[in-house]
């Protein structure tokens, strides 16, 4: 395994104890060892919103999020960019075709077009991903 698609809930366990993961702990050690994750451009955004619900929830402290900030930075992760105005149709029918929220087609989209294993714990996503004929791990 070499390059994935990283879905934020794999991520989640890495920050938050209380939802351990076998999977997710290969993925830090994966990550660790710097193979290239790449991440749809909403991942920022979903990234840090889990986070400061997870704050707002006391599941983590402040500084909890700052090192996972810390540890984030130090992996390659490769931020695609935004989709173009002329794609929405085609990203809103793949989500409507499997049942998903659009964001979590940016996901199978950037799997799809990158033909690249696909890392979540999302049951939905990883069904939607299998369908399409992608590696889930």
């Amino acid at each position: 395994m070499d390059a994935v698609v990283l879905d934020v809930s794999i991520c989640i366990p890495w920050c938050c104890e209380d939802e351990v993961s076998d999977l997710a702990e290969q993925l830090l050690d994966h990550a660790a060892s710097l193979h290239p994750l790449h991440v749809p451009s909403i991942w920022p955004w979903e990234i840090t919103n889990v986070l400061l619900v997870s704050i707002r929830r006391q599941r983590i402290t402040a500084e909890q999020m700052a090192q996972f900030f810390t540890l984030l930075s130090r992996f390659d992760i490769r931020l695609a960019p935004p989709p173009a105005v002329s794609d929405l149709l085609r990203l809103t029918a793949l989500a409507q075709r499997h049942s998903l929220t659009t964001y979590d087609a940016a996901y199978l989209d950037l799997a799809t077009r990158l033909s690249l294993p696909l890392a979540t714990l999302d049951d939905a996503l990883r069904k939607a991903a299998l369908a399409q004929g992608l590696t889930v791990l």
